[in-house]
């Protein structure tokens, strides 16, 4: 096997300087059967041709004789991914050699096949190495080009290197702190999608990594991002991940003073300004596209869910005055649907088997008005 894997190789080197469209299928049926039969071979033979010009050879046909024939060109970057499995040293002689290559590939093909074959190529090479990973991981163009597409069926090698992503929080925050703004937010998006449909590809460190970094570690709460808190309040409703915010008085601690902050902040003309007009939602997308929307719902979403079924939380809840609040967000926000609701169920679960918060609420018409010395100054 291993001398016809030579032959096949051999042949191709011959013909690069004297190949003509007569050979063209030919050629093609050659890398298809060294794509089909690299696996299998030895690392000393693979470096061996590594050493005779393979890559060479390989960028040749890429990117002159095969300029015009995605389907080749394909074949040719499968064939480099099948032969270098399981091979480090290889890996990297074949990402320095075709890095650049396949990035200008991915960048501005139109063509699915090789676009998928080019983010594959890219991924299996650098998944088991840190230092390629890295090189991809911040290669800020490429990333957002990965996030346009991802959502084509055609391009499943998308979803499989964002799957990477949301299951290591190394990889996730190298990404985060290399793009812009609007990139992270995008990022932060679509992993809301992947709690909602592949959450069993969102690992427990990368949601305990945001809530730290990105929610605990924010100085202000003006600074907090919409799809930040929304990621939270979705994963603390599955049982995967629901644990971490359950036993952490410090993280309900600052939802809540951040539920006053916006609650108090409401009240005035500003980003958290309630909206009464229900036609809002209908006449235009200007209350959907603000940059406050839902941002309370969540709030009230995190709370209800970190107080189901947890005596300490409820009390807390209690003790921080926080139930007056509640009752008064029972009511219609087109900026925050389903806060009416949210609010509902959070006090449903601040009550449920808990005496002293139902004591609490049965008396709420001889505590008056909310202490204005309770709030928090910020």
């Amino acid at each position: 096997m291993w001398s016809e894997f030579n032959n096949r190789i051999f042949s191709l080197a011959c013909k690069t300087s004297i190949v003509t469209d007569d050979d063209k299928n030919y050629i093609t049926d050659t890398f298809r059967w060294l794509r089909n039969n690299s696996s299998d071979s030895n690392d000393i033979n693979k470096q061996n041709l590594l050493d005779n010009g393979l890559i060479k050879i390989c960028l040749w046909y890429f990117e002159d004789y095969f300029r015009e024939d995605n389907l080749s060109r394909s074949i040719i970057l499968q064939f480099l991914s099948n032969f270098s499995m399981n091979n480090k040293n290889v890996q990297e002689q074949i990402f320095k050699g075709f890095h650049k290559k396949i990035r200008v590939t991915f960048l501005s093909s139109n063509d699915a096949k090789l676009l998928n074959t080019s983010i594959m190529i890219l991924y299996t090479l650098s998944i088991n190495n840190n230092e390629l990973r890295v090189q991809v991981l911040q290669d800020d163009e490429l990333i957002k080009e990965v996030f346009k597409k991802w959502e084509k069926a055609e391009l499943e090698y998308c979803k499989i290197f964002l799957d990477s992503i949301f299951s290591n929080s190394k990889d996730f925050f190298i990404i985060y702190k290399n793009i812009c703004s609007q990139t992270q937010s995008d990022l932060l998006e679509i992993l809301c999608i992947w709690l909602e449909h592949y959450e069993e590809e969102v690992s427990i460190d990368v949601i305990d990594t945001i809530g730290k970094k990105l929610f605990m570690e924010i100085t202000y709460f003006d600074e907090v991002k919409n799809s930040v808190l929304n990621i939270l309040a979705k994963s603390s409703s599955i049982s995967k991940f629901k644990s971490k915010f359950d036993n952490d008085p410090q993280f309900l601690k600052k939802i809540i003073d951040l539920l006053k902050y916006v609650h108090e902040r409401s009240k005035n003309n500003n980003e958290f300004s309630e909206v009464k007009n229900l036609s809002t939602l209908f006449s235009g997308s200007e209350i959907i596209s603000h940059s406050r929307f839902c941002f309370k719902s969540d709030i009230i979403r995190l709370i209800s869910n970190i107080c189901h079924n947890n005596l300490d939380n409820q009390n807390m809840i209690r003790t921080e005055h926080v139930i007056p609040i509640l009752l008064e967000c029972c009511s219609f926000d087109a900026k925050n649907p389903l806060m009416r609701e949210w609010s509902i169920v959070a006090l449903r679960n601040i009550l449920n088997g808990n005496l002293n918060n139902q004591t609490f609420v049965a008396n709420i018409d001889a505590i008056g008005p909310i202490d204005q010395n309770s709030k928090i100054a910020f």
